[in-house]
């Protein structure tokens, strides 16, 4: 094709014509757009064919790369990316419509976002500068306080990889709760995410956060390859078994849930048989040698430690990490 140097103007929309396309093939059998004309809207006459012309797959390439050129567009084989980037920035309203009417794409947004949050968990973890800038947007808070906004932000890791019940927070707009008496509000016995099991029949599930650099054990062998909880892990423990007594004592076999005005919510009770606990505190990889090969007097003493637990049941950040990945992974596998 070769451009045209004419003066041209606009059409009206009145004087325009209507074109109809054919899909052909010429004598070779390759395959040909036949397009034809039939005369302006404004014409008394019926339709008549006044104009043809048939393209070719050399003309049609041609009138491709013209079209994406001309109008902003993506060329075949091109990075269509930054083209889509810049037509967000130009216009985000239409796209967050166009996306809120697409449920394949709320999932998708869904899935981009769990993945986000579970990288965040990681560089939580693993980089001191990430999680020295989160601290830093809640000062005078403390670490565990990092760990608790957290997962006030993404209940679903709690809800989903702690227990083999799905958990849902008892309030949703904040885990740390207060628990005595019949109420979960007024004075008494502090705990840092108050959760409750899912269900027709619900029960009560109280976690205590520490953070991911607390150690597990001792700094020193209690006996010959025995090694003693540390006094962050054991004191943990101990603060949980406190809490789930008193609560139990006080509350006694369920709770009723209340409204905003105070009123009973029909059939919604909460029950304290037992209730599930947990600690999440360190991580696994504290576990090894000078050499960084498994230390197995620490894993075995430590294993032993928390299995024997009546309660609360010790979970460390990479497992819940792990546990987390594994979630997001078959959801995403299931989307495939």
């Amino acid at each position: 094709m070769v451009e045209n140097a004419q003066r041209i103007h606009p059409h009206k929309a009145e004087s325009s014509v209507e074109c109809r396309y054919q899909l052909i093939t010429d004598d070779d059998g390759a395959p040909l757009i036949h397009l034809s004309t039939f005369g302006s809207r404004n014409r008394a006459s019926k339709p008549k064919s006044s104009q043809s012309l048939q393209i070719d797959r050399t003309v049609g390439v041609s009138l491709v790369e013209l079209f994406c050129e001309t109008f902003g567009l993506a060329a075949p084989g091109e990075d269509y990316e930054p083209r889509l980037i810049e037509a967000y920035r130009a216009n985000p309203r239409l796209f967050r419509e166009l996306i809120s009417k697409d449920v394949a794409a709320e999932d998708v947004i869904g899935l981009a976002h769990r993945r986000a949050q579970v990288e965040r968990f990681r560089r939580l973890m693993t980089d001191d500068d990430v999680f020295a800038q989160e601290a830093s947007e809640i000062p005078g808070q403390g670490d565990e306080k990092v760990w608790q906004r957290f997962f006030e932000q993404n209940p679903w890791i709690l809800g989903t990889s702690l227990a083999t019940q799905v958990l849902t927070a008892w309030d949703s707009d904040k885990l740390e709760q207060v628990v005595a008496g019949f109420s979960i509000t007024g004075a008494g016995k502090r705990v840092d995410a108050l959760l409750r099991t899912s269900g027709r029949i619900r029960s009560m599930v109280f976690v205590e956060f520490k953070t991911h650099r607390t150690q597990l054990l001792g700094s020193a062998e209690y006996r010959s390859d025995a090694w003693p909880p540390s006094k962050e892990l054991s004191g943990a423990v101990a603060q949980v078994q406190t809490t789930v007594h008193l609560a139990t004592r006080e509350i006694a076999d369920r709770l009723q849930s209340k409204d905003a005005d105070n009123s009973d919510i029909p059939d919604d009770w909460t029950y304290m048989f037992r209730p599930r606990s947990y600690v999440v505190i360190g991580q696994l990889g504290q576990l090894v040698g000078a050499s960084g090969g498994h230390h197995q007097a620490q894993i075995r003493s430590f294993e032993l430690y928390r299995r024997e637990l009546a309660g609360p049941e010790v979970v460390t950040f990479d497992e819940l990490l792990a546990r987390a990945e594994w979630m997001v992974d078959l959801v995403a596998a299931a989307d495939d």
